[in-house]
């Protein structure tokens, strides 16, 4: 993107400054009438209208890169909020594209050390990957004859215990799945953008794209929301990229299981699964089916706020990204649940901190698994 494109993006916004809040009727708490986290924890060039014009600024060649300018693109987190409220009205000004360009442009020597590390793709060497053979899950490296794939991403790829639910899981739909085992797919997520390695990112969208044209690959389930983002955007495959969430929700239509019992619960929205990939349902549909009593924190949907981690503001500012964490704790409380539940690993991990001692915090995949008797001895 040249000069002249970002700023006739940037343009667009006018800093009518309605993304800054929730347009719902009535407000329970002046706490929970924000929106932005940086934005309202901070303050106007935090906000999305501030980041516009930063981009309008450094377009025009009125603004020149510093740490200020840095300090404050690294604490937004990307949740895509203002992109999609934005969306909404008659004017739609691009700000995750606009986003993406900034991180992109940051010169070298301004970004933080930890920053610099996203912009690897995690390894896949010492994958765990060939625990899914014990549930059934071919390797399609060689030929298999499948059309559905479970894709490695950086959340699962070397986490055991997470790929012996998720093959159990599968196990269950009664039809057969592939993953790239022994030689797995880039692992790709959304620290690339964050890190501003674009560059990177496609080229590894590449691999991955001519890989699933090879072996004639229709659908690709994934576990990580910031994966699934990533590859719904940019990959030009042709295949469907299918949260796991919402597999599991279709296997639990088709195949009974038992209810779970725990006192009410209250669920985070995760930014990539629903505001990136709008899924809004699926994640419902499964606490539904599994008898769970759901208390919707007041900000939901596509109106859900950020837990605090996207954007690398957890890897690169913990105690930011607690912060952020606090506010949506906050609105948690207020619902009397005593179970957050996420499907996102970054919501889970994020959301830990600061939790409240009275209130468990619990991937939704497992409850899946539970529900269907997972033990993890199950494998061959």
């Amino acid at each position: 993107m040249n000069n002249e494109e970002l700023l006739e993006k940037a343009l667009c916004c006018n800093r009518c400054g309605t993304c800054r809040g929730v347009v719902q009727d009535a407000i329970p708490d002046v706490a929970f009438a924000t929106q932005c986290p940086c934005g309202m924890t901070f303050y106007g060039a935090y906000e999305p209208s501030g980041l516009m014009y930063m981009a309008r600024g450094l377009a025009q060649g009125d603004l020149k890169w510093n740490e200020d300018l840095a300090k404050v693109l690294y604490s937004c987190t990307m949740c895509g909020y203002c992109d999609d409220f934005c969306q909404r009205g008659y004017r739609h000004t691009p700000a995750i594209e606009i986003l993406d360009e900034l991180r992109a442009r940051v010169p070298e020597k301004l970004k933080p050390a930890k920053i610099k590390k996203l912009s690897k793709i995690a390894s896949t060497k010492n994958n765990k990957l060939d625990t899914l053979l014990g549930y059934g899950i071919v390797d399609v490296t060689g030929n298999s004859q499948v059309n559905t794939i479970l894709f490695g991403d950086n959340a699962i790829i070397a986490n055991t215990e997470k790929l012996k639910e998720i093959g159990f899981i599968l196990k269950k739909r009664d039809k057969k799945v592939g993953c790239f085992i022994s030689e797995p797919l880039p692992p790709v997520s959304a620290d690339l953008i964050s890190a501003g390695a674009q560059k990177e990112l496609e080229d590894a969208i590449e691999i991955i794209d001519v890989k699933i044209e090879a072996h004639g690959i229709k659908n690709v389930i994934v576990y990580n929301p910031e994966s699934l983002s990533v590859l719904k955007r940019f990959s030009k495959s042709g295949a469907e990229f299918i949260p796991i969430t919402r597999t599991c929700a279709v296997l639990l239509k088709s195949k009974k299981a038992k209810k779970i019992k725990l006192p009410a619960v209250t669920y985070q929205d995760p930014c990539h699964l629903g505001r990136y990939s709008k899924e809004y349902a699926a994640p419902r549909e499964v606490m539904n089916k599994l008898g769970l009593d759901l208390k919707e924190m007041w900000r939901k949907g596509d109106n859900s706020l950020c837990c605090g981690a996207g954007g690398g503001v957890r890897v690169n500012n913990p105690s930011l990204a607690k912060k952020y964490a606090a506010n949506r704790w906050q609105e948690a409380k207020a619902t009397g649940a005593k179970v957050m539940i996420t499907a996102c690993p970054f919501c889970n991990a994020n959301l830990m901190q600061g939790k409240p001692k009275d209130i468990k915090v619990i991937d939704l995949t497992s409850l899946v698994a539970q529900a269907y008797g997972y033990t993890g001895k199950e494998a061959r």
